[in-house]
């Protein structure tokens, strides 16, 4: 199956790497569908990667969960990258500034930027990290998501529950109404009892 997948143009001069990709819970139907590393002479560091997720399709109201997903990962794979814990923090400019974590006033040690893209049945959070470089910002600037389609329209389950959540008050009288209707037509057509004659 093919979708979304970073690009990304390692500066002059730097050789694949061996970073290790972040772990992710396989078990809800994640895969590691993208993964490469770059490292400089001089200990800078890139890392990119996209996981692909199942999902019944798409509706809005996933996009900050699976946000906050992406900018953990841009996170975890960046830690993997300094062998140290890291913080991505917005930048303001739709990028993420990374730093020491659990240090408000730790230095820039480097720069991340995260993707969202879609095949037919799965989204695919992606990142591209640079740390320990003075290019990184130029390079995560250059990043881009190849590869994406329109997202994978919702059933009729997914559609429902949104429309529920976004109206409770339509919803709730929805309910009342069709259960009302539902113990009026029980009551009224249910079977009645047959009285035998005694002898």
């Amino acid at each position: 199956m093919s979708g979304a997948r970073v690009v990304v143009v390692p500066p002059s001069g730097w050789r694949v790497g061996s970073i290790a990709p972040p772990k992710i819970n396989e078990s809800a139907g994640a895969e590691i569908v993208q993964h490469a590393s770059f490292e400089s002479p001089n200990g800078g560091a890139i890392t990119v990667g996209c996981v692909a997720t199942s999902i019944p399709g798409w509706v809005e109201d996933m996009r900050p969960a699976v946000e906050g997903r992406t900018v953990a990962l841009a996170g975890a794979s960046a830690a993997l990258a300094t062998g140290a814990p890291i913080d991505a923090r917005p930048d303001g400019t739709g990028t993420f500034e990374l730093r020491a974590a659990n240090d408000i006033a730790a230095p820039v040690i480097g720069h991340a930027r995260t993707f969202i893209g879609f095949d037919t049945q799965r989204v695919h959070t992606c990142w591209v990290t640079c740390t320990r470089a003075t290019t990184c910002q130029s390079t995560i600037a250059t990043a881009r998501l190849d590869g994406s389609t329109a997202p994978p329209s919702p059933g009729l389950a997914l559609t429902g529950v949104t429309w529920a959540v976004h109206h409770p008050t339509p919803f709730a009288l929805a309910l009342a109404t069709t259960l009302t209707i539902t113990t009026l037509l029980a009551v009224t057509l249910r079977r009645k009892p047959r009285h035998r004659a005694q002898i």
